[in-house]
């Protein structure tokens, strides 16, 4: 019994390995980071050069592409599946940074449940009440490609700027610190904030 307790606060502390991945290394960070700037008007602004292209559907059925970056100086991606106990475990916190994000500051979830298990996926999303949105990641090739291919456990986390950069090192597993779950990533953010602020 002892054996198996300590099992499981192993996968709890270390997250959960993800199957079917092609690189065995998680990305450092970013080598550069685009200064961000809050257009004056869509007309006015320059058209923006995404550093990554996707098209995925969320859960409920909207469609979201690579120009969900644009619209926030930050934008944290949290990589899930319903099957993984930490991922779980985190998202009734998650639920809770949502409500709490500055307003500069976007959400995306992403999904690496199997199509058949989409259902538990939405489901644990009402149980936990998120209201972000969340994306089959499995069904978007763009996404496969640039991102879910280097994701070596998860949960993980990543932030990029309004052009899909990534900004600063990847969140394995669920971040560890004083306080809550959600104040811990709102601490992360805040780093990353400073990062492409040039603080």
């Amino acid at each position: 019994m002892k054996r198996i307790l300590a099992l499981l606060l192993l996968l709890l502390l270390a997250g959960c390995r993800m199957m079917n991945t092609t690189v065995p290394t998680v990305p450092a960070a970013a080598a550069s980071v685009s200064p961000t700037a809050t257009p004056a008007s869509a007309e006015s602004a320059a058209p923006v050069e995404y550093a990554f292209a996707f098209t995925a559907r969320t859960l409920d059925g909207e469609e979201l592409t690579e120009e969900v970056f644009g619209q926030y100086d930050l934008t944290m991606v949290n990589v899930w599946a319903s099957w993984c106990p930490p991922c779980r475990g985190e998202l009734a916190e998650l639920g809770a940074l949502y409500g709490k994000l500055p307003e500069n500051v976007g959400f995306l979830s992403v999904t690496v449940d199997d199509p058949g298990d989409l259902d538990d996926a939405q489901a644990l999303l009402e149980q936990y009440g998120c209201a972000f949105p969340c994306v089959d990641g499995q069904g978007s090739e763009g996404l496969v490609k640039s991102l879910l291919s280097r994701v070596m456990a998860i949960p993980a986390t990543v932030f990029f700027d309004r052009a899909g950069n990534e900004v600063g090192d990847w969140i394995v597993g669920v971040p560890q610190g004083k306080g809550s779950v959600s104040d811990a990533y709102l601490s992360e953010i805040q780093a990353r904030l400073d990062l492409v602020n040039g603080k």
